[in-house]
C-alpha cells in the first residue's frame, strides 16, 4: 500500500510512526514545536522549537494534487499514491484586521519578532488564547509595555473559569494592560483603533485567527475556513481514498486545533487508510500554559498549577520529541 502524507507536523509524524512505509512530504527540514515559538521570541534560540527530521522525509512544496490520477505534484517531482493523508496544519488569517499586523505562525515569524524587539518599547498582542497569554507574559518580562486585546469578556475562553481568572490575575500583577471584550478595528501608524479606545504601540502581533491552509481551498476540497471536511472515519467527503488529519481538517460537528488531537487523528487516519474501520474520537487530556515561571492549566477536567502543571507540560514536550526521534 503506497500511502503519501502531506505535512510532517504532529498528525503527519503520528501517522508515520504507525506505518513506517508511508512517504511524508513537508516544506521544512525540521519538526516544529509550535507551542514553543514564544520561547524562541524570549531567547532568540530557534533550536528550542525545532527538531531535525529523520532521513526519508521529502522536503518539497506541494503544487497540486490530481485526485483522479492519484498523483501529488511537488517542487521535487510527482508522487503517486494509493491513499493520501492531508495533514498540513494551520495558517494565520490576518486579513480581518486592517493594517500592518505581525503574524506568529512559524519559526521565521518568531525570529522576526525577536529581531524587532530591541527597537520596540510597546507591543499589542491581539488574541487572549494560549498563545496570546503566554506571549504577553514573556514580552512583559522582557520589559515591554504590553496590551493584550481580546474580543471575548475573558481570557482563555475555552478553558475553565479558574484558569481564565488565574491568567488574568497573573498578567495584571505583572502590569499587562488587559482590554477584554474589545474588538480590534484597524492598525495604523497612529495606533490600534478598537471598539473602545485608541492604543498607541510600536508593534502589533496577531495571536489568533487560526484557520486551515489556503492550499485546501486551492485543491477544491470541501472546507470551512480552510479546514477540509471529513467524515467520522477522517475520510474526505470528496474523495474516498483521501483522509484528513490534524488542524487542517474538521467534521461537521467541529474538531479543536491542538497537538493532542492532531496526534490522535494522525493515528486514526493512517489506520483507516490501511483498510481498518476506526471511528475517530479524541481526548484532550490537558492544556497547560506558562506565565513567567508559573505553570497552570486544566488537566483531566480540573484546574492545576505549580509542579503538577509544570510536569504535565514537560511530559507533553518530551513525548513530542520522542515521537520524532523514534523514527
Amino acid at each position: 500500500m503506497k500511502v503519501v502524507v502531506l505535512g510532517g507536523g504532529f498528525a503527519g509524524l503520528s501517522a508515520l510512526n504507525f506505518y513506517r512505509d508511508a512517504l511524508v512530504i513537508d516544506s521544512k527540514e525540521y519538526f516544529l514545536l509550535t507551542h514553543r515559538l514564544v520561547d524562541v521570541i524570549e531567547t532568540g534560540n530557534p533550536s528550542l522549537a525545532t527538531i531535525p527530521y529523520p532521513k526519508g522525509i521529502v522536503k518539497a512544496n506541494v503544487l497540486g494534487v490530481d485526485f483522479k490520477g492519484k498523483v501529488v505534484r511537488t517542487t521535487e517531482g510527482n508522487f503517486s499514491y494509493d491513499k493520501l493523508i492531508i495533514s498540513l496544519g494551520y495558517e494565520q488569517d490576518t486579513s480581518k484586521v486592517k493594517g500592518n499586523v505581525q503574524k506568529l505562525e512559524n519559526l521565521e515569524d518568531a525570529l522576526t519578532i525577536r529581531a524587532k524587539l530591541p527597537h520596540t518599547k510597546s507591543v499589542a498582542v491581539l488574541g487572549g488564547g494560549n498563545l496570546g497569554v503566554e506571549l504577553a507574559g514573556i514580552l512583559r518580562e522582557m520589559g515591554k509595555e504590553v496590551y493584550l486585546i481580546e474580543l471575548q469578556d475573558r481570557l482563555l475562553s475555552f478553558m475553565s473559569k479558574e484558569a481564565s481568572q488565574y491568567a488574568e490575575k497573573k498578567l495584571r500583577e505583572m502590569g499587562v494592560n488587559l482590554l477584554l471584550g474589545t474588538k480590534v478595528e484597524e492598525v495604523s501608524p497612529e495606533g490600534i483603533s478598537t471598539s473602545k479606545d485608541m492604543v498607541k504601540v510600536d508593534m502589533a502581533i496577531m495571536a489568533a485567527g487560526l484557520r486551515g491552509p489556503k492550499l485546501i481551498e486551492d485543491l477544491g476540497l470541501s472546507n470551512k475556513n480552510g479546514r477540509m471536511f471529513v467524515n467520522e472515519y477522517l475520510q474526505s467527503v470528496d474523495y474516498e481514498d483521501v483522509f484528513g488529519a490534524g488542524d487542517c481538517m474538521t467534521t461537521k460537528s467541529f474538531v479543536p486545533m491542538s497537538a493532542q488531537v492532531a496526534v490522535q487523528s494522525g493515528r486514526t487516519a493512517i489506520e483507516n487508510a490501511l483498510g481498518h474501520n476506526v471511528k475517530f474520537t479524541y481526548k484532550q487530556a490537558g492544556i497547560v500554559l506558562r506565565i513567567g515561571s508559573e505553570y497552570f492549566g486544566d488537566l483531566m477536567g480540573r484546574f492545576v498549577r505549580g509542579s503538577m502543571a509544570e510536569l504535565a507540560k514537560r511530559v507533553g514536550i518530551y513525548r513530542a520529541i520522542k515521537m520524532v526521534e523514534s523514527l
